[in-house]
């Protein structure tokens, strides 16, 4: 949090580093208006159609039963879940496809 702002701080890659770094800033910093926060009320396509705005993707706890695959398809879009994001698949489809582009980060989801 930024005074009243929420920020979503995405960590960058790091190599050859072992433990925490006390006053760590090796992180990018997403302002919440950049960000969709989803329920596991939303369906994919809405999940989606945010993802195809640009928009990053915090996926609150719960059980997504998904009738298509999230898409990730900008460069730089993140896919965070939080606590138990369960994405469950419905129609034999994959749970979260990933294209041709650089920087995308999945995390915190169980598939």
């Amino acid at each position: 949090m930024d005074g009243s702002n929420f920020k979503l701080m995405v960590p960058r890659p790091e190599f050859n580093k072992v433990g925490h770094t006390p006053g760590y800033d090796n992180h990018d910093e997403i302002d919440f208006s950049e960000v969709y926060v989803a329920s596991d009320k939303d369906t994919a396509a809405v999940i989606n159609s945010k993802l195809d705005q640009g928009l990053h993707v915090v996926l609150q706890p719960g059980q997504y039963k998904l009738e298509d695959s999230l898409k990730l398809n900008k460069s730089g879009q993140v896919l965070l879940g939080m606590g138990l994001a369960t994405l469950i698949p419905q129609n034999g489809n994959a749970a979260v496809e990933v294209g041709n582009v650089d920087g995308v980060k999945v995390a915190g989801l169980l598939l």
